[in-house]
């Protein structure tokens, strides 16, 4: 497997291999080499300077294609990519490993006390809401921040406001994390601070890929029907079928589904043609112009630039790591709303939903997601103001997806830490009728096995959390446990690579699937005018068909509120099959390090998501409760919009602020995109099947 190690040597370290095989086959590919050495001898072994790779063909399947130097390093490494759980080495096995990348911080969040009112000793909800401003006003509030910092000695050189009555401070750069919770604990130690959460930034997941080349619903199997015969697709979430009933629904019961909107916060949207008609106008929440990788920082154009490192000033680029793989948030965005019936690539979840239904909200800069721009991404997203916050949402969404998460608990101790600022978030977005559906993780990306507890914002109260399976229903090998006697979670399928070698050397993959097929890009640091489908594994692409299912519910019966969706979801679902045909160990509760096993309710949640029980489900509520009306109809029109920000050339007010005191103990927050692994292969449709919403699944 010299060419797969050289390959990967090539991607993490910036060098590539002098030499690959002539000809070789992985995962289910067979690749052959083509310059004169090889014709001369196929066993031998050439430099890369001369080869010209071609895809021959899938096993068993038909001839391939020829494809470009630039092409054929990307194709490769899909390939080689497809060996990530484990590389073969002289008929043993290693572990894949990934650099770990230095905990970074952009900055600290203060709160300051208020000074023109006594505070009490603790702050709740009620008590501080996220449009909240200091009574004192911006320039009082800067002045008072600026002498706060002097006598703590900590500096900055940018300071704006944020929510919550809050204020980000930062010193232009990211720092080492230790750094920053130093200057937060001196913060936090002073008579006029209220409380103080490190702004620290994501490091991406590791990756796990598959590479196809077929027609593209053909492939979606994670759309599919549910499989009730051993080994087979039981993990799927049963969409085709919740499709028939909503086509039976509106066919022959004469009822119609309702707009809904769905909020996308991950690294952006691209213009794919497949996604024409199905987005509203986002907004991109990457506040530093630095790290946008755009040019141009906060504003509303949600766009995904792509990553490079040499969009960021090479001054800045310590601690900074780029995604797993591009296009994340476009992947995801297609998951959900991808048209039907037009000949265009695959299906999305929404398709039976005409119009509008994706709302893009960009938080992913170049170096990762801070955890101000997260908080205000969802805020915004809702339709609710904030101390600086833009223009409100006109479209506010009912569904938020978010396939971040990070190192920390989500309970409450008492204390403002970063736990605090995203239950009340959370707690704010329910009040105004939006569900927060949140990937579990992906565990240790080294090993490529699954944590014990599910990353935080899965972890908070209120948030459905999502785990991934694998196709066949059992936990997937990389997924976080997720109990569902302390929280509200499902599992639904999410991909899985499993890489087993016997005795002999052979690598084998009982556990392999298809993955979650969906549209991104060509494009590397930049985008291209080209789209393609590809397979992606990990939770990252469990939580987006959670969340687009309880879309579809709402879709039939737009007075569900929060709380009767996450019951519907954690109800109305399959049991986790229980054998397997190549004996599997059963999930242990609280254990690191668990790959696949096979799951109960305390370690993958209620049980199976099932698209078609839930939305049968909504249809019975929504014919027991006809003429209801949405029970956040008035959302958008019920928070202040005071607050307009000084960056988009308007005006800040102040208002009251019934902000609490005491202090709290520095939390570590590190939010990472849970790609899981993201297939770097392309495969280009070529056929689409027929489906419309009044012709049936194609």
């Amino acid at each position: 497997m010299r060419h797969c190690a050289g390959f990967f040597a090539m991607r993490e370290r910036a060098y590539r291999p002098r030499d690959v095989l002539c000809a070789f086959v992985t995962a289910g590919l067979r690749w052959r080499i083509e310059s004169a050495a090889c014709r001369d001898n196929p066993l031998t072994s050439v430099p890369v300077s001369t080869i010209f790779v071609r895809h021959v063909e899938r096993e068993g399947q038909g001839s391939g294609m020829a494809v470009s130097m630039r092409r054929a390093w990307r194709l490769l490494g899909a390939a080689c990519l497809g060996f990530a759980g484990m590389w073969v080495v002289a008929g043993g096995a290693v572990a894949a490993t990934a650099d770990a990348s230095p905990r970074m911080a952009r900055g600290l969040i203060v709160k300051l006390k208020d000074q023109q009112a006594a505070q009490p000793s603790r702050t709740s909800l009620v008590r501080l809401q996220a449009a909240a401003a200091p009574t004192e006003g911006w320039s009082s509030t800067r002045t008072h921040m600026a002498m706060v910092a002097r006598r703590t000695g900590v500096s900055y050189l940018v300071h704006r406001q944020t929510a919550f009555a809050a204020q980000l401070i930062h010193a232009g750069k990211m720092v080492p994390l230790a750094q920053a919770q130093a200057e937060a604990a001196r913060l936090r130690a002073d008579p006029d601070v209220e409380w103080v959460v490190v702004n620290e930034m994501l490091h991406p997941a590791g990756v796990v890929s598959q590479a196809f080349d077929d027609p593209a619903y053909a492939q979606q199997t994670w759309l599919q029907e549910r499989e009730s015969v051993q080994d087979g697709r039981q993990g799927v979430a049963n969409i085709a079928a919740a499709w028939d009933s909503l086509l039976d629904w509106t066919q022959n019961q004469g009822k119609t589904l309702s707009p809904v909107v769905v909020a996308v916060l991950d690294n952006g949207i691209l213009p794919a043609p497949d996604m024409a008609g199905r987005v509203l106008p986002g907004y991109d929440f990457v506040s530093e112009l630095d790290y946008s990788g755009d040019g141009d920082g906060l504003d509303n154009d949600p766009t995904d630039p792509g990553f490079s490192l040499s969009k960021v000033p090479a001054s800045l680029r310590s601690g900074c790591s780029g995604p797993a793989a591009p296009w994340h948030g476009l992947r995801i965005e297609a998951m959900l709303g991808a048209q039907a019936g037009n000949a265009l690539d695959g299906v999305g979840i929404l398709a039976p939903v005409a119009g509008q239904v994706i709302l893009p909200v960009r938080v992913g800069g170049m170096c990762g997601a801070a955890v101000s721009d997260i908080i205000e991404g969802m805020l915004w997203s809702a339709g609710i103001s904030y101390q600086g916050s833009p223009a409100r949402n006109p479209y506010p969404a009912r569904v938020l997806n978010l396939s971040f998460g990070g190192d920390g608990s989500c309970a409450d101790t008492g204390q403002h830490d970063a736990a605090w600022l995203y239950r009340d978030a959370i707690n704010t977005l329910e009040s105004k009728g939006v569900l927060v559906v949140a990937s579990a993780g992906n565990g240790d990306a080294a090993t490529f096995l699954g944590h014990a507890l599910p990353t935080r914002p899965a972890s908070c109260p209120g948030v459905l959390a999502v785990t991934a399976l694998n196709q066949r229903g059992y936990k997937a090998r990389y997924a976080n446990l997720v109990n569902s006697s302390q929280q509200s979670a499902v599992a639904v399928a999410g991909g899985d690579i499993d890489a087993v070698t016997d005795g002999s050397g052979n690598v084998t993959y009982p556990l392999t699937d298809d993955g979650i097929v969906s549209l991104t890009n060509t494009g590397d640091a930049f985008p291209s005018t080209d789209y393609v489908m590809q397979s992606a594994v990990g939770t990252s692409f469990s939580a987006p068909t959670a969340a687009g299912v309880a879309a579809l519910m709402l879709a039939v019966d737009p007075s569900l509120t929060v709380a009767e969706l996450r019951t519907a979801l954690t109800t109305q679902v399959a049991p986790f099959p229980t054998v397997f045909s190549n004996a599997l160990p059963v999930c242990q509760i609280g254990v690191n390090g668990q790959g696949n096993c096979v799951c109960t309710f305390q370690t993958c949640g209620a049980g199976v998501l099932d698209a078609q029980r839930a939305v049968v489900w909504a249809m019975a509520h929504a014919s027991a409760n006809s003429g209801s009306a949405p029970n956040n109809a008035t959302a958008a029109s019920a928070d202040s919009n005071c607050f307009v920000p000084d960056r988009l050339g308007g005006h800040s007010c102040a208002s009251g602020s019934d902000g609490g005191g005491g202090g709290g103990s520095a939390d570590e927050i590190l939010l990472g995109l849970l790609a899981g692994g993201l297939a770097l292969s392309l495969m280009r449709q070529r056929s689409a099947r027929a489906w419309a919403l009044k012709g049936g699944r194609r």
